[in-house]
């Protein structure tokens, strides 16, 4: 508008929307944030944006994607240089009937847009509610509320906006990614293919062993023995070598427990695109390294707070540039400590690896079938096992920290959100 404009817009603005080939050509000729895979609501907001006045406020309730992922760069640009963010809310899930998770945000638009990137500072508040709470009253969202800087989320080229870090685990992002390079450089990382039909049987010349088990932290279940058709027919074809050997399976779902959950495999299976094929490069470090790593809370942690995606009720998960992108502490193999470190940890997975395949073999149920004696204060069998297990993952933790330098005071805020 050239002059004036409203005080404030608020909205729930329609999402989903299907539209004509026609209609998303010329939504894409009037907006900025319309771009390849177009969403209605981004041009609300652009919209909502460009009939405010300087100062005016804009405050929406939408879903929680544009946050983060490629698709919604453009909007995000545009928010972070046309307006001053005030406040993002994490909202419960199922706040609405629709399968969808949403969240508030509150902008202030600027006189003038500033350049991208970013560097103006931007202090602004997050407010984040219990994932199956129940708001009783607007007074919740006052309540609990934490200080962030919009700027420290967007570092080198990216433009993500980190909804669920506030400035002191902002800070703890930060120097985890001061000693750490990306998982891409220490692996070979891929997905599965795509489609994948499974048959018991091999109905082509061409069929190779599927993998139609389950992966969890530390454990295998291979599930049934599976075929699929391994040739130029996929839509998805990948390389062989992600298939075959030594290696480490990475579920793209998340646990209920918000969690990342990987363990090795040894032997020639071909998966789907659900996980992903973790391989080994040379002169990296041992797959177990890289295995501790993965499954310890720090790497949850630092994950659900950098994605949105892993936040949200339906199917939360990792996807493959997220994987590659994990901080992976350096190791400095010439440094005795360093050497050290590293190889503690791949004796503490082989141990974690050991416990969980004795869980999960049989036998110690079969141990354990009858009711535990009172003369044995110790327990049974199993749950010897099971105080084994939990001390294990304990201490792998403790030597993740280490490894990244978490101090006492860090660890109580990262282990406070898992």
């Amino acid at each position: 508008m050239r002059s004036g404009g409203f005080d404030c817009v608020i909205g729930n603005p329609p999402y989903g929307a299907a539209m004509m080939e026609v209609e998303e050509e010329y939504m894409r000729s009037r907006f900025r944030t319309a771009t390849r895979d177009l969403d209605s609501y981004t041009m609300f907001v652009e919209k909502a944006v460009g009939v405010s006045r300087t100062g005016g406020r804009i405050g929406m309730i939408v879903p929680t994607g544009w946050y983060s992922g490629p698709k919604f760069s453009a909007l995000r640009r545009l928010v972070a240089t046309a307006t001053d963010p005030r406040a993002f809310v994490n909202l419960p899930y199922d706040v609405f009937p629709a399968w969808v998770d949403t969240t508030v945000f509150i902008l202030a638009k600027r006189s003038q847009p500033l350049s991208w990137p970013r560097s103006a500072r931007c202090t602004l508040i997050l407010k984040t509610f219990p994932k199956r709470h129940t708001i009783d009253s607007v007074t919740e969202f006052d309540d609990g509320v934490e200080p962030a800087e919009l700027t420290d989320w967007l570092t080198g080229t990216s433009d993500e906006f980190l909804t669920y870090a506030a400035t002191s685990q902002t800070a703890i992002l930060h120097r985890i990614q001061s000693v750490s390079k990306p998982l891409s450089d220490f692996a070979d990382v891929q997905r599965g293919v795509t489609p994948f039909r499974l048959t018991p049987t091999r109905e082509h010349g061409n069929c190779a062993h599927a993998f139609a088990g389950t992966v969890k932290r530390y454990s295998l279940d291979l599930g049934p023995r599976r075929y699929v058709r391994f040739d130029d027919s996929l839509a998805e074809p990948k390389p062989e070598r992600y298939f075959k050997g030594k290696r480490l399976l990475l579920r793209e779902l998340i646990s209920r427990q918000f969690r990342l959950q990987a363990v090795n495999i040894d032997g020639d299976l071909v998966t789907n695109k659900s996980m992903q094929s973790i391989l080994p490069i040379p002169r990296g470090p041992d797959l177990s390294y890289l295995l501790g790593c993965l499954n310890s809370r720090l790497m949850s942690w630092y994950f659900l707070r950098r994605s949105n995606i892993a936040q949200r009720d339906d199917f939360p998960k990792i996807v493959l540039r997220e994987t590659r992108a994990l901080p992976i502490r350096v190791i400095n193999f010439s440094d005795p400590a360093g050497k050290a470190r590293h190889d503690k940890m791949v004796a503490l997975v082989g141990r974690m690896l050991e416990l969980n395949k004795r869980k999960h073999s049989g036998a110690v149920a079969a141990m354990s079938s009858s009711p535990p004696s009172a003369k044995s204060p110790v327990g049974t069998p199993a749950l010897q096992l099971e105080r084994q297990i939990v001390a294990t993952d304990s201490e792998i933790d403790n030597l993740v920290y280490e490894l990244y330098g978490i101090t006492s005071e860090e660890r109580k805020i990262i282990e406070g959100a898992l």
